[in-house]
This record gives C-alpha cells, sequence and structure tokens, in this order.
C-alpha cells in the first residue's frame, strides 16, 4: 500500500481550491512568496504559520502572526496535532483543511489524546466586498450667451432732421399767417404801413 501524505486544501481565501503537500520537514506559510505556501493576503502575516511533520503526526504552530492562527474555530497558543478534517484559518479571513491523501489510510492517524474531533462545520464563502458604480459628474454646460439682434437698418438721419425742419417752418408759416396785425407792428419797429 503506498505512503499517504498530508496536505493542505484551500476552502476560501484568495486562493480557494490550490492544495499542497506536506512534503517537507517544516512547511512555512504567510504573505512572502518566499514562503513554502504563499498566500496574498494583506490580513496575514509575512511569516504566519508552519506545519511540522512528525512520526507521529503533522502539527501546526502560529509564527506570532498579527491577526493569529485558529484551529477548529480556537486560537492556537502552541503547536498543536492537526487531524483529517481539521479546519486551519489565518487571520479570520483564509481558511484551508487538513487532509491525507487516502481517506481509508486517515483512520491510523486520528490523534489519540483526548475527546472526538468536532465535525468541522460547512465553510461559509467568503463575502465579496459590495463595490457602488459611482456615475461620473455630469458636465456643467457652458452657457453661451444668445447674439444680440443687429438693428434692422433705419431711415438715413438726414431723412429725419429734414422733416422735423419741415415741421418747424410750416408751424412758423402758420404762426406768421393768423398772426395779428399789432404783432406785425411790433416785430417790424412800426416800420410798416399802416402802423402807428
Amino acid at each position: 500500500m503506498a505512503e499517504t501524505k498530508p496536505q493542505i486544501v484551500m476552502r476560501s481565501g484568495p486562493i480557494p481550491g490550490s492544495s499542497y503537500y506536506l512534503d517537507k520537514p517544516e512547511v512555512n506559510m504567510g504573505r512572502d512568496m518566499a514562503n513554502d505556501i504563499p498566500v496574498p493576503d494583506a490580513e496575514i502575516s509575512r511569516r504566519h504559520a508552519r506545519f511540522i511533520v512528525k512520526d507521529d503526526g503533522v502539527y501546526i504552530e502560529d509564527l506570532g502572526s498579527t491577526n493569529g492562527t485558529f484551529l477548529n474555530g480556537v486560537r492556537l497558543s502552541a503547536p498543536k496535532r492537526l487531524a483529517n478534517g481539521d479546519l486551519v484559518t489565518l487571520a479570520e479571513s483564509t481558511v484551508m483543511s487538513f487532509e491525507w491523501e487516502d481517506a481509508a489510510q486517515a483512520a491510523a492517524h486520528v490523534p489519540t489524546y483526548g475527546a472526538p474531533v468536532p465535525t468541522p462545520e460547512p465553510i461559509q464563502p467568503k463575502r465579496e466586498p459590495v463595490y457602488q458604480t459611482v456615475e461620473p459628474p455630469i458636465p456643467q454646460r457652458t452657457l453661451v450667451p444668445e447674439p444680440t439682434p443687429t438693428p434692422k437698418p433705419g431711415k438715413p438721419w438726414y431723412l429725419n432732421f429734414f422733416v422735423i425742419l419741415l415741421i418747424i417752418l410750416i408751424i412758423i408759416g402758420l404762426v406768421l399767417t393768423f398772426m395779428p396785425a399789432s404783432w406785425w407792428c411790433f416785430l417790424s419797429f412800426n416800420r410798416l404801413p399802416g402802423c402807428y
């Protein structure tokens, strides 16, 4: 029978569905790309946690990360042995499951140190942030003033001048025509015939 291999399967986070074999004595995990398992998430520390493969099983250890490492919902304070199906959460955002390659052989690796391992709860999908689309501002229209209407060409100025002059002459003519004789004498300083 082939030897079984422990592996990590990403359930949620930035790389869901990825799986990694734990085929070295120590497998480091974190945000830094130099880790054996790089996890590109801003909430995860550069060197977040590590898996330690021993003869009696696989252990997980938190490496002093800022946001913590959780095993089945409990924050780690010391290395803990993993059982098939255990859920490991990094910084409450990236969830992975620990699995043996051959489930039939996994029974040989069930821990014997205490209470039965709780059945893992269904993994809730990470809710993606909802982005609102912002409409671009409507450009303000530049108001162009309406052109002022050009005045219609009128009559030439001299024509108006002659009309006014004609009206004045008519008025003077009427006044002189109907003016009393005594006014004529006054205007001529009594030099006209018939003036006394």
